[in-house]
């Protein structure tokens, strides 16, 4: 067995700040598991509300983070589709499983093989780390709550379409374009300076949700058994999400976050598992993250956006990229460079 000195940006315990660097466990992967060296991680808002307010019971000291990038040095003994030393994209569990060797600001993580996906020569891994997290939540949204066909590189179209609200975020830029290829037809929302990227992503029409009429516009470009999905998910955003999609009939809204509000009773919300492609629903995993991601990245049918903020020096840095995030950024993620390639 290879051995690994290993080291980690470590939470202390609960709402401890700054995040403290030192020795990890080496890794230690279960049959199905790989072990990444990692280059690069992207900080993701789940990140500064666990350090501020965890919502739930984390076994401290712990690490965070969910997104990695970087080469394979260690595969489970039941892992086959993947060699040592290929660049590699990562969604790791450690929030669910609980398991801090499963989670992604450290040297080396270990992540399930349902969760990883070659990265091309062509595709640089600080733009392909902004990724794991949100293909997983934008398929679990699209493929496990609203059963939308799962992608394709040569899909038809279904005649449906999508209002994807946020579409220049993170999961956003994700959604457009699993929801692209699965046949359905994007309404996405973003602000006005961000209009350029949503449609380059493959969205038809884009509103800017600023705009006091945008309810009223894409309430009369839906119909009957439309999709919605609301990718910001604070209340203002369930609240307009719930109205357009009452106004043609009603049905499931996935949010990313805690109901807020009153909605219609037409309205039905469901909180989006990020991790149910690598858990509760393996077929969505197996047909995004194993068949159509990493050939949809080798042909260029699926682009790493947004594009990352580079945050340099290694694990001591990765506090001042969650308080970077914190602070708020637009149509960007912040990525910390965690080692050499």
């Amino acid at each position: 067995m290879p051995s690994f000195i290993n080291e980690a940006a470590w939470i202390a315990s609960a709402k401890s700040k700054p995040l403290q660097v030192g020795p990890a466990p080496a890794p230690m992967p279960e049959e199905n598991e790989i072990v990444i060296k990692v280059a690069y991680a992207a900080v993701n808002p789940v990140d500064w509300k666990l350090q501020e307010d965890a919502s739930f019971e984390l076994k401290y000291p712990f690490i965070l983070g969910t997104d990695v990038a970087g080469t394979i040095v260690q595969l489970g003994s039941g892992v086959t589709r993947f060699k040592l030393g290929q660049r590699v994209i990562g969604h790791c569990d450690g929030f669910v499983s609980g398991k801090s060797s499963n989670c992604a600001f450290q040297l080396y993580t270990t992540c399930r093989d349902i969760l990883v996906a070659a990265v091309p020569d062509s595709l640089p891994l600080a733009n392909a780390v902004v990724l794991p997290i949100s293909i997983s939540t934008a398929s679990s949204a699209l493929f496990v709550q609203l059963k939308a066909p799962l992608p394709s590189l040569n899909s038809q179209s279904t005649g449906k379409k999508v209002l994807i609200w946020g579409g220049s975020s993170s999961v956003g830029s994700s959604a457009i374009q699993l929801a692209h290829a699965s046949g359905l037809e994007v309404i996405a929302t973003a602000s006005s300076a961000n209009h350029a990227l949503v449609k380059q992503l493959g969205a038809t029409d884009v509103f800017d949700h600023k705009n006091t009429n945008t309810v009223d516009k894409i309430s009369n470009l839906l119909r009957p058994g439309d999709l919605v999905l609301d990718c910001i998910s604070i209340e203002d955003t369930q609240a307009k999400c719930g109205e357009i999609l009452s106004r043609i009939g009603g049905g499931k809204l996935p949010i990313l976050g805690f109901p807020k509000g009153s909605l219609h009773e037409s309205v039905e919300r469901v909180f989006v598992n990020g991790l149910a492609p690598g858990f509760t629903n393996p077929k969505v995993g197996d047909a995004v993250w194993r068949k159509y991601i990493p050939s949809a990245l080798a042909n260029g049918k699926f682009q790493a956006k947004p594009d990352p903020v580079i945050v340099k020096g290694g694990l001591s840095k990765v506090q001042e990229g969650i308080d970077l995030l914190r602070g708020g950024v637009s149509a960007k993620k912040v990525v910390v460079k965690i080692s050499q390639e």
